[in-house]
């Protein structure tokens, strides 16, 4: 009888054991799981100020462009980089867009394009100079031609 009130409570501890172990692993308790995401980092925008003019051929005639740039990353550390190295990313845009024609740039996918472009020289300009390259993201938020 006392045997039989031993293993009945042994199991009742380790089936409680097993349950508590399963139930705390299950509910985060353990290491982070990989298919849980890290939460996202807020987006943080940097304004080329001022906005870029580059003046390009179009139509036989020479024609400008006013482009306003807005880089967009999640980290302050990226957004340093391009500060201390805007005077040579401003260069290179200016370069950059000067070789545009008024037909590259009238339509949407040219815009689309240009867009890339700008990101990828942007990308290529801090990667030479060792700085972190994580950029989201390059928005126009103006493009005047003239």
């Amino acid at each position: 009888m006392l045997k039989l009130i031993l293993i009945i409570l042994l199991t009742t501890l380790v089936a409680a054991g097993a349950g508590g172990g399963i139930a705390w692993y299950l509910l985060g308790g353990g290491e982070p799981r990989e298919d849980r995401p890290e939460p996202e980092k807020p987006a943080i925008y940097l304004p080329l100020d001022p906005p870029l003019v580059v003046n390009f051929q179009g139509s036989g005639r020479i024609r400008f462009v006013q482009v306003g740039i807005v880089i967009m990353a999640r980290d302050q550390a990226v957004l340093d980089g391009i500060s201390r190295h805007m005077p040579v990313i401003r260069n290179n845009l200016m370069v950059l867009m000067g070789s545009k024609t008024y037909e590259d740039l009238i339509t949407r996918e040219g815009k689309e394009q240009a867009r890339a472009e700008v990101l990828e020289e942007v990308v290529n300009v801090l990667g030479m100079r060792g700085e972190r390259t994580q950029i989201e993201a390059v928005y126009f938020n103006s493009l005047v031609m003239q």
